[in-house]
């Protein structure tokens, strides 16, 4: 009882704590980028401080992320209960402006719809289903990963928050997992697991293209699956249908 007060879904305490995320949230991304990309963090003891101080402590209970592949997308929505649902500007892309993807791509549901609606009411709009269905369907189809991200996850079906549309150029966990590597930055994987059906692979290296976890490879012309976190863009894009999402 005493842990869904202080962070179940409507607990007021997680609230606060994610509306004062919501209202710094770009301002912190923006700073984030900016150190990330200057030589200081190259410094190895720069470079853990950040991330023991700041990086593995906002992932593992501030805000985690989950991809969710195509075949996955509707069950998820339907398993997360009735919502109202908004669009907005996708925070990352503001905050550094480090790739040229449609911008409005920010989908928060749940707590995330009125936090984000009361604070940003002009640059967020309700949406319905059926236009959410499609800026998902629209996103994924120009190689962005449909990620679901929780505000302090203690590893159960709530404070699902926002579903977010990730590239590898402008999304800011994915570049902290760039950075520090999927051994040390906290990240859930889907469901789902790609599986290459090698004798159908011609080796053309568009699935290494498409994956924003850096998972796909080629080696002696044929595709190679690493770490695979379950976004499902390598198997939508693949030119000769060698790889699938199981």
């Amino acid at each position: 009882m005493l842990a869904h007060v202080i962070w179940g879904e409507q607990s007021p305490f997680r609230i606060f704590l994610l509306t004062l995320y919501a209202r710094h949230e770009v301002v912190f991304f923006r700073l984030t980028y900016r150190l990330m990309n200057t030589r200081i963090i190259n410094n190895s003891l720069v470079k853990w401080l950040f991330y023991v101080l700041l990086v593995y402590p906002v992932a593992q209970w501030g805000i985690t992320g989950t991809p969710v592949c195509p075949e996955d997308i509707e069950q998820f929505i339907e398993s997360i209960g009735p919502t109202r649902i908004a669009v907005g500007p996708c925070r990352c892309r503001t905050a550094n402006r480090a790739c040229d993807h449609a911008l409005e791509t920010d989908i928060v549901i749940r707590t995330g719809f009125g936090i984000w609606r009361d604070l940003f009411n002009k640059e967020y709009r309700e949406i319905n289903a059926s236009e959410t269905a499609g800026i998902l369907k629209k996103s994924h189809e120009q190689g962005m990963a449909q990620i679901a991200f929780k505000h302090m996850d203690i590893g159960t079906n709530e404070n699902y928050f926002v579903i977010c549309n990730c590239c590898a150029d402008g999304c800011m966990p994915l570049l902290a997992l760039q950075f520090y590597g999927p051994d040390k930055y906290p990240f859930h994987k889907g469901n789902r697991r790609a599986f290459l059906q090698s004798a159908a692979c011609t080796g053309c290296g568009t699935c290494v293209d498409y994956c924003v976890f850096s998972a796909r490879s080629v080696m002696g012309g044929k595709a190679r699956i690493g770490e695979c976190f379950g976004c499902g863009l390598c198997a939508s894009h693949c030119p000769s249908g060698a790889s699938r999402m199981v």
